[in-house]
């Protein structure tokens, strides 16, 4: 077995954390540079073909229903 000296053990906990600090930012550089693609390649979220439910509600920022639209009977648009 060897013996390892106080010296070889900070030289590889220097070595193992400077590794650590390379990796860490390789994989942030990786998450922003995605993050950035994801928003520019992205369709408009707000903006879709069809859209499909059997009642819309519209609520207001505290999240009451001001209004809401259902059908009952096919071609009827009924508003309580």
């Amino acid at each position: 077995m060897t013996d390892i000296t106080v010296t070889q053990l900070e030289a590889r906990l220097k070595r193992v954390e400077r590794q650590n600090r390379v990796l860490i930012l390789l994989i942030c550089g990786a998450i922003g540079i995605a993050s950035v693609g994801a928003t520019r390649a992205g369709a408009d979220p707000a903006v879709a073909d069809e859209i499909r439910a059997h009642k819309f509600s519209v609520v207001d920022p505290t999240g009451a229903v001001v209004d809401s639209w259902y059908s009952v009977e096919p071609g009827v648009v009924r508003s309580p």
